[in-house]
């Protein structure tokens, strides 16, 4: 059983990030030092090879990422730590943490290691999960990986640009069916492909996963959008509830709650969305 596999049989739900910090100390707003919080959820015990003490925070333009320690097991390692105030897409590290930007791990004596699975849940610790080594490294991974190691090396490739809207689509009636509504913001034009209403709110279809998106949001695999609540004529706000497929469709929808009344013309906004760039960030984690 993987690292990250056995950490959540224990109950912990693990953030795999590519995170990589530079000097510790509190950045304006933010809380000092990297010690783990109290409201985080308790690492599950194993057997522990040896830990390293690390007290480093990537801050970014509203958020923060600290990492408080590394945990060495037989052939795999632990990085540990939390994210403080309110990190965005658009910086990096963030970007990685949620698994929407590739990320690969070296360390200075120039091995690169496998690191494994991705989720994110307020309320529990950021970890960085590594089950082994990748080539050219020969052989299994076997002890402590990051012997010889004096500081890691985090690549996020593709990291995210963050282009603002809004999109506005306006008056489009609240009944089920396919949608043709375009709208035209930053110099991208975006379009709306479908619109689904239930009983418990309704959801509208906002790319097409199956085809090409211009401009590419973050790919395939992970779409990002930034929607605000939707509204219609009367007044009525209805809040954004989360992403979601339908059925065997490719599209991807946004659903809003409450349901609409069945008269109503809503008007849905896109505040901003995040596409993929073929820039790249690095940073390093110091292994004290």
């Amino acid at each position: 059983m993987s690292l990250l596999a056995s950490l959540r049989a224990g109950a912990l739900a693990i953030v795999v990030t590519a995170m990589t910090l530079t000097s510790c100390g509190s950045p304006q707003g933010l809380a000092g030092g990297c010690r783990p919080s109290a409201n985080e959820s308790p690492i599950p015990s194993q057997s522990v090879v040896r830990t390293i003490e690390l007290n480093d925070r990537w801050a970014g333009a509203h958020g923060s990422l600290c990492f408080s320690e590394v945990r060495i097991f037989d052939g795999r390692f632990l990085i540990l730590g939390h994210t403080d105030g309110t990190p965005s897409m658009a910086d990096p590290w963030f970007a990685a943490l949620r698994g929407f930007s590739h990320l690969t791990l070296t360390d200075d004596t120039g091995r690169v290691y496998a690191t494994s699975g991705t989720d994110a849940r307020p309320g529990y610790p950021v970890a960085l999960a590594v089950d082994g080594l990748l080539p050219p490294s020969p052989g299994p991974a076997v002890g402590d990986l990051l012997s010889g190691a004096h500081e890691l090396t985090m690549q996020v490739d593709n990291v995210l640009d963050q282009v603002d809207g809004p999109w506005v689509f306006a008056d489009i009636p609240a009944r089920s069916g396919a949608l043709d509504a375009t709208a035209t913001a930053a110099g991208r034009d975006l379009r709306l492909y479908d619109l689904v209403v239930r009983t418990d709110g309704f959801s509208v279809a906002f790319m097409d996963l199956g085809g090409y998106s211009t401009p590419p949001f973050v790919g395939i695999r992970s779409p990002y959008a930034e929607f605000a609540s939707a509204r219609d004529a009367r007044g009525n706000t209805y809040a954004v509830a989360g992403p979601e497929r339908i059925g065997e469709s490719t599209l991807l929808y946004m659903k809003f709650a409450p349901a609409p009344p069945p008269d109503a013309n809503l008007t849905i906004t896109l505040e901003r969305i995040y596409v993929s760039s073929d820039r790249t960030w690095r940073g390093t984690i110091r292994l004290r």
